[in-house]
């Protein structure tokens, strides 16, 4: 018996410790415009990159002119790890900022934010590029379920050694 709690306590630590940061919430990466940068021409989307994919349900992203407008317009659209808003009436001069709340892969809701200027409002809006997703970015989840199922193989073999073992008498 002794021995199925230390492979059962042995394969916990291994599950737990190989994770590493797959476990944490997801984090803000990059945000097109750059956050503090300055931009001649307005854009026309915001987009959002996290280190790891997020959900779609509840994401909110807003972006303010200087004056306080909201100049946030249309879906928002979620794909794996990007997040990309579309943006329209960047008429004032001046510092836009972004507010995001997203939801990441393990539920947590986090709220990221930046802000870019813009000094020729007026200007035709020039079309931001999103870097695209990565395959990296659904690795993490592949190593949980992965470790998870091996978890499972682990214990459920322990409980077949345990009970073809002929009781002590």
């Amino acid at each position: 018996m002794r021995r199925l709690f230390a492979l059962l306590g042995a394969s916990l630590l291994v599950l737990v410790f190989s994770t590493g940061t797959a476990a944490a919430h997801a984090k803000l990466d990059s945000m097109t415009p750059a956050d503090g940068s300055t931009q001649a021409a307005p854009p026309t989307q915001v987009v959002l990159t996290f280190n790891e994919p997020v959900g779609s349900t509840g994401a909110e992203v807003q972006v303010t002119s200087p004056k306080g407008t909201n100049v946030s317009t249309g879906e928002i659209k979620v794909i794996d790890n990007t997040v990309t808003q579309p943006v329209d009436g960047l008429v004032d001069i001046g510092e836009y900022t972004v507010v995001a709340r997203i939801v990441s892969a393990d539920g947590h809701p986090i709220t990221v934010g930046g802000s870019f200027k813009i000094t020729h409002a007026g200007h035709p809006a020039v079309p931001v590029a999103a870097t695209p997703p990565t395959s990296e970015s659904s690795s993490n989840v592949v190593v949980i379920v992965a470790m998870g199922l091996v978890m499972l193989v682990v214990v459920a073999l322990a409980i077949v050694i345990v009970r073809r073992r002929p009781a002590p008498q």
